[in-house]
């Protein structure tokens, strides 16, 4: 039987008409968020392409300014007065500029002139550099270069320095740490005559680390003592001596460097720094800075050079003093330059500077004259006056006449005459026909002191602006030798003649009516008021209160800085240096005998403007290439976005 299934189809429930206009809303809605949703990440991508976009063409601006940066530096050097002047055919140099400052018919008006990084490039959207280039300090050895990088319509700029690396990069800097070979007080007459100790020069001396190594040759090695201290970057070709005083030890403020191949072996445990990089036994405090290995470093001998450098050129030995308004008193005595007028020399493109006439320089008074800033005073060999120098012939302020003495030249006329002398100037070096310039005072300018001889400084050497704000700058670049001045005055005894000799050279007789000078003096002693005081302007003291500060950068090419007649005389203070000093060997500023100090303690400070800037032709490394010194970003020119 069949049966018959039912199936109940049941019809779709129809929403009220309200119902119905909610699920619209809601639907259409959703439709929106989503819509907006796709929208908003849509901008979010677009507008991150274009931040990244910036942040590249940012970054890359940079890069092309540096690349501006290489490109000049490259070019100086390749030829070293490139800086001078524009290069009219270098498209980064183009630019608005005084039309008398180029030959290439650039004026105020001149648009900016770019080129790319990439050399070739023709987009004008591609990294390319623009500088502008301040050659007012080449003679100090630097460059100002303002290099603007551009990407686009992104501009960066930096304001650089570019220079040649030199011994004003350390407060203090030596070749070899031994004596300086021609140095009577520490080898006697005649200086040493071992190879090793510097007989034959620096070529063929030997430093404490060689192979083989200078000790046990009999060389007088220089020590630095508790109480010196040294306030900045340290450089030496050999191996430092230090040796403890008064329950001190050398104190050495800032970074040590030398050339000794065992110091690159020192840890970070200090207690490998004195064994690692000092001589055997020595001491030292570093301040908690290490001490490092570094390739040698060594002085150019370019004395010759400053003959024709621009500044004033006197013959013969000659004396300066500075005075605070800008200019200088100089003697150059007649007898002693040969009648030879000074030779003013001017800078390129410059006027050659006022140097006083042979008159004035054979006055009393010497003459006054500008401080020829930015130049060179240089003294040289006069070829005249190969004898010592007669008392006063230096010539100086009223009360202060040099050599001090009473020398005139004048042979005995008995037994019993005398004359008093400064010993310092009985040697053939302090002739007076020779380069010596002698120089004190308060400096307002900036001048290199050169000498085909030695520099004496005879006072004080401050600077009118100060060291650390100021603008006055002081070079002193001496062929052979900076000195101290210390005079020690004797007596010179006269005594008759031999008039007849035994065979072995002895004398038989003595003649009654013929004297001649002994040869040497005696009852040497101190004399007051040396070297002479002065303070900066607006000080309230001398600094140092006892002693003398030389304000400047020093630098011996063949010799030594060094205090005359070191090793006695007493206690005279401190020997304050605010520079940088540099050496071929080292020179004695003091020497204790039996626990009794003699002559000066250090204090050597470098003057932190020097990382910036040099005195006026300042001596360079050997082979030493522009490189960038300093830097920092600055705001881009409006003259510049082009």
């Amino acid at each position: 039987m069949r049966q018959r299934v039912r199936t109940r189809v049941l019809a779709p429930r129809t929403a009220p008409d309200g119902e119905r206009g909610s699920i619209l809303v809601v639907v259409v809605g959703t439709m929106l968020i989503l819509g907006m949703l796709a929208m908003t990440g849509l901008t979010y991508t677009m507008s991150s392409q274009k931040f990244a976009r910036y942040d590249q063409d940012y970054s890359s601006a940079m890069a092309a300014a540096q690349s501006g940066v290489d490109d000049f530096i490259s070019r100086i050097n390749r030829m070293d007065a490139y800086g001078y002047t524009p290069d009219c055919t270098n498209a980064a140099w183009r630019g608005p500029m005084p039309a008398s400052s180029n030959a290439c018919g650039w004026g105020p008006s001149t648009a900016v002139g770019w080129l790319p990084v990439e050399p070739g490039q023709t987009n004008a959207r591609a990294p390319h550099f623009h500088y502008t280039v301040d050659s007012s300090q080449r003679a100090q050895g630097t460059y100002r270069l303002v290099v603007t990088g551009r990407v686009r319509d992104t501009y960066r700029t930096i304001d650089t320095t570019v220079g040649k690396g030199g011994s004003t990069d350390y407060v203090y800097y030596t070749d070899f740490e031994s004596a300086d070979p021609a140095n009577v007080q520490a080898y006697g007459a005649g200086g040493t005559s071992v190879v090793a100790c510097g007989k034959d020069g620096s070529s063929s001396a030997s430093y404490w680390h060689s192979v083989p190594s200078r000790s046990g040759k009999g060389c007088t090695e220089i020590t630095f003592i508790g109480g010196d201290s040294l306030d900045g970057e340290v450089f030496t070709n050999d191996t430092i001596l230090g040796t403890a005083y008064a329950g001190l030890k050398p104190r050495f403020v800032k970074q040590v460097w030398t050339a000794d191949p065992k110091c690159a072996t020192a840890t970070a445990s200090s207690s490998t720094w004195e064994s690692k990089c000092l001589r055997s036994g020595s001491v030292a405090d570093f301040n908690g800075v290490r001490p490092k290995y570094h390739d040698p470093l060594y002085l150019p001998d370019n004395s010759a050079a400053f003959a024709s450098t621009p500044g004033c050129h006197y013959y013969g030995s000659t004396r300066v003093v500075f005075a605070a308004n800008g200019t200088m008193r100089v003697w150059n005595k007649t007898a002693v330059n040969g009648g030879k007028a000074p030779t003013p020399t001017a800078a390129p493109g410059g006027t050659a500077p006022t140097c006083g006439t042979l008159a004035q320089l054979n006055s009393a008074s010497g003459a006054t004259v500008p401080v020829p800033t930015d130049m060179v005073i240089y003294a040289d060999h006069s070829g005249a006056a190969n004898r010592q120098c007669f008392a006063g012939e230096l010539g100086g302020p009223t009360g202060s006449t040099l050599p001090v003495g009473s020398f005139t030249g004048a042979n005995p006329t008995s037994a019993s005459s005398t004359y008093t002398a400064d010993e310092n100037m009985l040697e053939l070096t302090k002739q007076c026909g020779r380069g010596n310039l002698y120089a004190e005072g308060v400096l307002n300018g900036r001048v290199t002191l050169a000498s085909a001889q030695s520099i004496i400084a005879t006072g004080d050497l401050v600077l009118n602006g100060g060291t650390v704000t100021g603008t006055d700058l002081l070079g002193l670049v001496a062929t052979d030798s900076v000195e101290v001045f210390h005079p020690r005055l004797g007596t010179m005894k006269a005594q008759a003649k031999c008039a007849v000799f035994y065979s072995n050279g002895t004398c038989k007789t003595y003649s009654s009516t013929q004297f001649e000078w002994k040869s040497a003096l005696e009852s040497v002693g101190e004399v007051s008021g040396w070297p002479q005081r002065y303070k900066e302007p607006g000080a309230p003291a001398y600094v140092p209160t006892k002693g003398i500060q030389i304000a400047g950068s020093i630098q011996t090419l063949l010799h030594s800085f060094y205090v005359q007649k070191y090793n006695v005389g007493g206690d005279k203070g401190t020997l304050f240096v605010k520079g940088s000093i540099a050496q071929r060997w080292r020179g004695v500023v003091g020497q204790t005998v039996s626990g009794t100090q003699n002559g000066y303690t250090k204090l050597y400070q470098y003057d932190t403007r020097l990382q910036f800037t040099t005195p006026p032709y300042f001596p360079k490394w050997a082979n030493a290439k522009y490189t960038l010194r300093y830097s920092g970003e600055v705001n881009t020119p409006a003259a510049t976005r082009t």
